[in-house]
């Protein structure tokens, strides 16, 4: 099974200010603005990111609500309800 997340240009620059600093934005750390079309491993490689950073309690998407101007968290939570 094939996903497909669009990401803007704000949301590119929102990960590329995140950095390789948490788990989701090192998984989305390679995307580009568009129609990123990913595999099955792919977005399995997302959930586990966002997994691990809510690991001991902690919020799923350290720093996105505060740099998310496009809606970047409410995007990649449907991706991540999405993956079976």
């Amino acid at each position: 099974m094939a996903y497909t997340l669009h990401l803007t240009a704000a949301d590119v620059n929102a990960i590329a200010f995140v950095g390789s600093r948490y788990g989701w934005s090192s998984a989305l750390g390679n995307l580009t603005e568009g129609d990123n079309h990913l595999s099955e491993a792919q977005a399995w490689d997302i959930v586990d990111g966002v997994n691990s950073d809510m690991e001991g309690g902690h919020d799923p998407f350290p720093l996105m609500d505060w740099y998310d101007s496009d809606g970047l968290c409410d995007k990649v939570s449907a991706l991540i309800d999405s993956v079976v």
